[in-house]
């Protein structure tokens, strides 16, 4: 299956347990703004043909200064986020062109992506329709109640923890959220909508330094990895 790649990257989030004055895409990690460290991985993949940034609201003229800064000449569209990351996600999926036939979505607070993380999931997506990334189970997973008791001890075999990206057939996922029908909430990532919609969705290898940033402790992280990797990626905001 052919066609042209389009990515999604919801960066709406407020970064409130960052603890920073400003929203998460904008806080530099190894010198340049998150968002920037993230696109410049899309820009380097050579798959990757339009991508439609989600940002907080309000952040759309703050933003399109720093991607002009860093000359993401890729990014097409700039929306305003909703209250909610699947709803964010949707608004992008509406703002990508339509030439797009394979819709790749990557969380904007994983700046340590690799292109060849990207190209590697977006050829497994092209032979299975829809794939997501991610990393089997390494630890094990107790399943604790209100009063902090285990109710279930799972069986880590077969249980990944799933990362972005995640790629997907544009007819696929145009199926599916048509089939959502406003309940967007309630799945915790984006290939849950397809498996919702009876889509099968294969897990492919991932990355266990494709971090998101979440805390102040993952931030650091990010830091370190892409000063070990030689962050080519600077920028002034």
């Amino acid at each position: 299956m052919a066609g042209g790649v389009g990515a999604i990257v919801p960066a709406a989030g407020q970064g409130l347990r960052l603890g920073m004055q400003s929203a998460k895409a904008f806080v530099r990690v190894a010198g340049a703004p998150l968002i920037v460290q993230t696109l410049r991985a899309l820009h380097e993949a050579a798959c990757v043909r339009w991508i439609v940034l989600v940002v907080p609201p309000g952040q759309q003229s703050r933003m399109q200064r720093v991607i002009q800064r860093a000359h993401l000449t890729r990014v097409c569209a700039i929306v305003e986020g909703a209250s909610s990351r699947a709803g964010s996600v949707a608004r992008g999926f509406a703002a990508l062109p339509r030439q797009a036939k394979w819709v790749l979505i990557h969380d904007g607070a994983r700046p340590c992506v690799t292109p060849a993380l990207i190209e590697s999931t977006v050829a497994k997506a092209k032979r299975h329709g829809a794939v997501a990334c991610g990393l089997p189970a390494s630890v094990t997973v107790k399943s604790v109640d209100a009063d902090w008791q285990v109710r279930l001890t799972l069986d880590r075999e077969g249980l990944w923890f799933v990362q972005t990206p995640q790629v997907f057939c544009r007819d696929w996922l145009t199926e599916a959220l048509s089939r959502v029908n406003g309940l967007l909430d309630r799945f915790p990532d984006d290939a849950a909508i397809l498996e919702w919609a009876g889509f099968r969705v294969h897990v492919v290898p991932g990355d266990p330094l494709n971090i998101k940033v979440t805390t102040r402790e993952d931030l650091v992280l990010a830091e370190a990895i892409l000063r070990v990797r030689g962050s080519r990626f600077k920028a002034r905001d």
